[in-house]
């Protein structure tokens, strides 16, 4: 897959099916939309595309107002690819593209691409304060020569598959029911650093996560995950995000205690897929009880998930 940074004169690829949409999480909905593209586009023998941005455009447009991402641009980058398409434009927003008008962002693209096809989904919205719609996309394809196709949204047990309704899964703990909705497990990746040690003490060593701000993180709670170290190698483990109340901390954290595995892996990435949620963050009265407590989380898990 070519990836471009900028809106800038591809002119040599002669027709081009683009979906355009900002992508967050790369759901099942967004799925969806890229494979259309991609088969109508090898279809017609011509270049499948898809147009987003790298950062959201809430960031630019109004940064208090800005949802916590569900996927990093890297992550975003790589299951855009693994779906095949042939070119990905993936633009930073910024306040140029802010100003542009719904007719000036279309005259934009169509002067740097040869647009032939755009396919968007309903809730679809686009330039200057996000008045452009697909009927007025539609009314521009008209112009420009190219067609458009409005994908509807996707629904799973009646619930329409969104980024907001992913994101308050999450939030709400509910990581399978949004793995669902993602069409795959949630994954954040961080890098180990030091903690208190506290874990290992206990008999519980665990690797504790740098948290990246504006990053979707579960309730807190105790998760049955997989942990991938950067080698690749797939580990099971049992996640406590939260504040570890039994000792008062203040700061959130990711710990995860790696079943089977007692190696040093400080400073490296870890990448971790929540499973399932085992149950809430709890305050106990004394370290035994938590210890006894820690131990039934991970017999739990060995015997559900892994």
């Amino acid at each position: 897959m070519k990836v471009f940074t900028q809106i800038e004169n591809i002119k040599n690829y002669h027709s081009v099916y683009m979906a355009l949409g900002t992508f967050d999480g790369v759901h099942i909905g967004h799925q969806a939309i890229i494979r259309r593209t991609l088969q109508q586009a090898k279809k017609e023998n011509v270049t499948s595309a898809v147009f987003t941005f790298s950062n959201h455009p809430l960031c630019v447009l109004d940064a208090e107002r800005c949802p916590s991402l569900i996927t990093t641009n890297q992550d975003k980058v790589a299951l855009i690819s693994e779906l095949g398409i042939d070119i990905l434009f993936n633009v930073p927003f910024c306040t140029e593209l802010l100003q542009l008008s719904p007719e000036k962002f279309i005259e934009k693209l169509v002067t740097n691409i040869n647009l032939r096809h755009i396919i968007i989904g309903t809730n679809f919205t686009y330039g200057y304060r996000g008045t452009g719609t697909p009927r007025l996309l539609t009314a521009a394809g008209e112009k420009y020569g190219f067609t458009v196709d409005v994908v509807d949204m996707v629904t799973v047990e009646r619930v329409i598959v969104s980024s907001t309704a992913i994101r308050q899964l999450v939030t709400d703990g509910a990581v399978k029911q949004a793995a669902i909705l993602l069409g795959r497990p949630l994954t954040i990746t961080g890098k180990v650093i030091r903690g208190d040690q506290r874990g290992r003490k206990l008999g519980f060593p665990t690797a504790n996560m740098e948290i990246r701000q504006g990053f979707l993180v579960p309730a807190d709670g105790v998760y049955a995950v997989h942990a991938y170290r950067q080698d690749g190698v797939k580990l099971n483990g049992v996640a406590n995000v939260g504040n570890n109340p039994t000792f008062t901390r203040q700061t959130q954290r990711i710990e995860v205690h790696i079943l089977d595995f007692d190696k040093s892996i400080y400073g490296q990435e870890l990448r971790i897929e929540f499973i399932d949620r085992i149950r809430g963050e709890i305050a106990f009265s004394d370290i035994e009880q938590l210890k006894k407590q820690m131990q039934s989380d991970i017999e739990l898990c060995r015997k559900q998930y892994f």
